[in-house]
């Protein structure tokens, strides 16, 4: 199931490492996860200091709806290995393996930091840091792809699914975070809806999770916005004035699609 990242034979727990039959190895960190990288990719995922605040933020219970529908949907289809495609600190992650003790369950994430922390349970849930474009696993091993705000490839989440299995993506409905938008930026629009035909897949359901939050932490109000890409592209004023909020309501908005594998190139 596990293979090795650099030649892609199987891996074997050995100790403290997993190794192959070509004599690659890695270790296994303190806190339990492998770092299965290729070791060429320039990004690294979050930061310390990014995975602080959202891990914060994600415990004070704001997206916790829509971490109990993702955790129905997924006992729903009694899966015996799952993979959570871009995990990041584990926040759905844990929570599913709480409900699903005895699935199989992967976390992958390029953000050492995340899954660090992620790991900390101890739960047996097997965490490494990788690219979810190159998942250490070999084909068609998986019942389930999660992936939540997360980038994925298509032919990689094809490839780890076995036949009939289930795609579960995440990402954000048209008014999702209009309030903190609206601090943000002059001109406001609703986000637009992905056009939902992956290749090889066919989506089978959609689901919609609305509600309103209020955040009156400064805090989580800034933790919530590094989480999103408006970090990376909002003018400085923007930002500085959100710095003065002591009070923020915005919508929540989740956008759900389930897929199903079909037969694959």
């Amino acid at each position: 199931m596990l293979q090795c990242p650099k030649c892609k034979k199987p891996l074997q727990k050995d100790g403290n490492r997993y190794c192959c039959d070509n004599h690659h190895s890695f270790d296994i960190a303190k806190r339990g996860y492998v770092n299965l990288g290729l070791g060429n990719h320039r990004q690294t995922g979050d930061d310390k200091d990014m995975v602080r605040s959202r891990t914060a933020f994600l415990q004070h219970g704001y997206y916790q709806p829509l971490c109990d529908m993702l955790t129905n949907i997924c006992k729903q289809k009694q899966p015996l290995m799952l993979i959570d495609a871009g995990c990041g600190e584990g926040f759905y992650t844990n929570q599913i393996k709480r409900v699903l003790p005895k699935c199989n369950i992967f976390g992958f994430d390029l953000s050492k930091y995340a899954v660090g922390e992620a790991s900390k349970p101890h739960n047996g849930v097997f965490y490494a840091v990788c690219s979810v474009f190159h998942m250490p696993l070999s084909n068609t091993c998986a019942d389930i792809v999660l992936s939540v705000f997360a980038p994925f490839d298509t032919k990689e989440v094809c490839r780890v699914l076995q036949k009939d299995g289930w795609f579960i993506k995440v990402g954000p409905g048209p008014r999702h975070l209009y309030g903190l938008k609206e601090h943000l930026y002059d001109n406001v629009y609703e986000n637009k809806i992905e056009d939902n035909r992956i290749l090889n897949m066919e989506l089978v359901d959609e689901k919609d999770l609305s509600y309103e939050i209020t955040i009156d932490d400064q805090k989580d109000i800034w933790a919530l916005f590094q989480m999103t890409p408006y970090f990376w592209k909002t003018p400085k004023k923007g930002s500085e004035h959100l710095k003065t909020l002591s009070s923020l309501t915005t919508d929540v908005e989740f956008h759900i699609e389930i897929y199903r594998k079909k037969a694959c190139e």
